[in-house]
């Protein structure tokens, strides 16, 4: 029996190679030489956050990988083969770890963080998502009066502290560091926030993007 959304989706795709190459002939036959993008685009699998779509990207310009949460740990071969692939093989020159408002890998982590007793139950989801989660309850055992934070102040901080702990993750592995000793090499942290639509970038505590 047909799958309505994969028929949809097929149709969608069969259109778009047909329009496309109706304005370009040789456009898949460039993309299918190789590749060679700039940028490293670590991003949160949430659907609602179309990375090309947002910040209006061609194909061929951002290698992205992502999943729950935009997260960057050591032993998640997933993440890290990417991003050996995009440093070693691609030698990318921008990395960007980009979170959003709203995310509920995030508030998951929140949850864990501040009810006692859910970072024990063992699932996928729990395991990936215990770090941040730990993270975080450190960061309110440092800072108690973000505890009276509106709901909604309380959920961005959390996902700007996420994004500031998964690049702290990246520049402590092996890969980033060697690929830094050999070229120049920047990080950024973004936030993209669903209700307007803009990509923010965080600074440090000098007030620079580059973390």
């Amino acid at each position: 029996m047909p799958n309505a959304t994969l028929e949809l989706l097929l149709a969608r795709n069969r259109i778009h190679a047909a329009r496309v190459s109706r304005h370009d002939a040789e456009y898949f036959s460039r993309h299918e030489a190789g590749q060679a993008p700039r940028c490293l685009w670590i991003g949160c699998a949430d659907s609602r956050v179309p990375v090309d779509t947002l910040v209006q990207a061609s194909p061929g310009e951002l290698f992205v990988m992502r999943n729950v949460a935009n997260q960057v740990l050591a032993e998640d071969d997933s993440i890290m083969s990417g991003i050996e692939y995009a440093l070693n093989t691609l030698r990318v020159d921008t990395v960007i770890i980009c979170g959003h408002t709203h995310c509920g890998g995030v508030d998951f982590a929140g949850l864990m963080a501040v009810v006692p007793g859910e970072e024990k139950k063992d699932t996928p989801l729990t395991r990936q998502m215990f770090p941040l989660s730990q993270a975080l309850r450190q960061q309110i055992k440092q800072h108690p009066e973000w505890r009276q934070l509106s709901k909604d102040h309380l959920k961005r901080f959390f996902v700007e502290a996420n994004v500031r702990q998964q690049i702290v993750h990246l520049q402590q592995t092996s890969l980033f560091q060697s690929a830094k000793r050999q070229r120049p090499l920047e990080i950024f942290g973004c936030i993209y926030d669903l209700k307007t639509g803009i990509l923010d970038v965080l600074s440090d505590e000098n007030g620079e993007n580059t973390l």
